[in-house]
């Protein structure tokens, strides 16, 4: 399957965390970007890190898609990206005016 990591919003800008999937780092956190990793069928943790630890669990079976959003929240020294799983339809609409980041 193919998991595809995106942040929409240039809010925080500089706020550019790693992104890890399950512990592996493969990307940044990146105002207007995307990227994309293909993985086997499984159990998948994506996690951001600033002040705290944001997290995200969720299953990729054979030959799925999955998007997950990067949102951001007020902390007190620095930004909090998270990580947000939605439906494909509007994953595939909102990535289509983002750019290329490239993974890790």
């Amino acid at each position: 399957g193919r998991i595809y990591v995106y942040r929409p919003s240039s809010v925080g800008a500089a706020v550019r965390p790693d992104v890890k999937l399950n512990g592996a780092v493969v990307g940044e956190a990146i105002s207007h970007g995307f990227f994309f990793v293909d993985r086997a069928p499984g159990e998948y943790t994506v996690t951001t890190s600033t002040e705290v630890d944001r997290s995200l669990s969720f299953t990729l079976h054979a030959g799925q898609t999955r998007y997950v959003r990067l949102g951001i929240s007020i902390g007190f020294l620095v930004g909090r990206v998270y990580p947000d799983l939605v439906e494909s339809r509007q994953g595939e609409e909102e990535i289509s005016s983002l750019s290329y980041t490239g993974g890790r």
